[in-house]
């Protein structure tokens, strides 16, 4: 039986993922926004941009997902007048297709490569990073590869490795040899009810990721940016702001 591995996280099937996927992800459309494709590392991205503040803000969705069903309330919410917020969907993910998805040893280093290439494709010279899941770990090793286009980063629901259970099946490291590589001011955020991220993951990106900090929300699930969206972007904004 095959094993398909997202976030660090192992799932036997498609159908183990495509149901972990949609129980976490409401679909939210957001209104007053520009939308298109750019030419990136030799396929077309779909992109949303919102607001017209100078800080500029990437949000990287997680498995399977895109900038619509993923970050609805950040897209919707976040300040317009401080932040131009941009959405995307990663190749093979959403309105990013074709090519149709395919997971090579390196798509979280090729996912890296064509944030940070839309970005630059859309004239952002430095901006941020809003990572969740496996999104959270794109922003890392973007994080890492290119520490003089980065102004700050926020993660959540990632982590670097797979834990000892698990390396049997696959090779322990996912990015955690690049965290010392990250220079931005980093946060970190944790719900303490995800069944999915165990504690000691966001603890292990707080002991590597030189002066970062870690915020825990106690009632926070994996969806912790959609459960309590208003907390959340408030969150954010102060650390973007900060």
């Amino acid at each position: 039986m095959a094993l398909f591995l997202l976030g660090g996280r192992l799932f036997k099937r498609r159908g183990d993922i495509h149901r972990a996927a949609t129980a976490i992800r409401p679909f939210i459309l957001c209104s007053s926004m520009a939308s298109g494709r750019q030419h990136v590392n030799g396929v077309d991205l779909y992109y949303e941009q919102t607001g017209r503040g100078k800080h500029a803000v990437l949000l990287l969705p997680g498995a399977l997902g895109s900038t619509r069903t993923d970050f609805g309330p950040q897209l919707k919410a976040l300040n317009k007048e401080n932040f131009t917020v941009v959405g995307w969907d990663p190749r093979g993910y959403g309105r990013s297709r074709p090519p149709d998805r395919d997971f090579p040893p390196d798509f979280f280093e090729r996912d890296a490569k064509d944030a940070v290439g839309l970005m630059k494709a859309l004239g952002f010279g430095k901006f941020s990073l809003l990572g969740w899941s496996d999104g959270g770990i794109t922003a890392l090793i973007a994080a890492a590869r290119n520490p003089d286009l980065i102004n700050k980063m926020v993660v959540w629901g990632s982590n670097a490795f797979v834990s000892q259970h698990d390396l049997e099946l696959y090779d322990g490291s996912i990015c955690m040899e690049l965290l010392p590589l990250i220079t931005c001011p980093t946060l970190i955020i944790h719900g303490e009810k995800d069944p999915m991220v165990p504690s000691f993951h966001p603890q292990s990106l707080l002991k590597h990721i030189k002066g970062s900090r870690l915020h825990l929300m106690p009632e926070g699930k994996h969806n912790l940016h959609l459960r309590y969206a208003d907390e959340f972007n408030k969150l954010v904004e102060d650390f973007l702001e900060g």
